[in-house]
C-alpha cells in the first residue's frame, strides 16, 4: 500500500496539550491523524470544529457564559434596602 504525507498547522499550545493526551493513550500523533483520515474515508463524516470560549469574541463568549449560569432568583427578589445592606456588609 502506498502512503502519503499529510501535514497541517495548529497552535503550539494546542499541540502540546493534545500530545499529552495522545501519548497517555499510548498513541503517536501519526496514529491519531491516520485514525481520523480513515474514519472520514470510511464514513464520509468530517469531525465538526467545536468553538471554545477563547475563539469567540468577548461579547459572544460572555453571553454564552452568562446563559450557562444558574439563575439567582434570590438576588432578583431583594429590595433596594436589602441590596444596600448586602453591599455595605461586604465592605464593612
Amino acid at each position: 500500500m502506498a502512503t502519503a504525507v499529510v501535514s497541517g498547522r495548529v497552535d503550539e499550545r494546542i499541540k502540546m496539550q493534545a500530545d499529552r493526551y495522545i501519548h497517555a493513550a499510548g498513541l503517536a500523533t501519526a496514529d491519531v491523524i491516520r485514525m481520523v483520515w480513515e474514519h472520514i474515508a470510511r464514513t464520509g463524516e468530517v469531525p465538526q470544529e467545536e468553538r471554545s470560549a477563547p475563539e469567540l469574541n468577548n461579547f459572544e463568549g460572555f453571553m454564552e457564559f452568562r446563559a450557562s449560569l444558574p439563575s439567582a432568583t434570590w438576588l432578583a427578589t431583594l429590595t433596594d434596602d436589602q441590596m444596600k445592606d448586602m453591599i455595605a456588609s461586604r465592605y464593612a
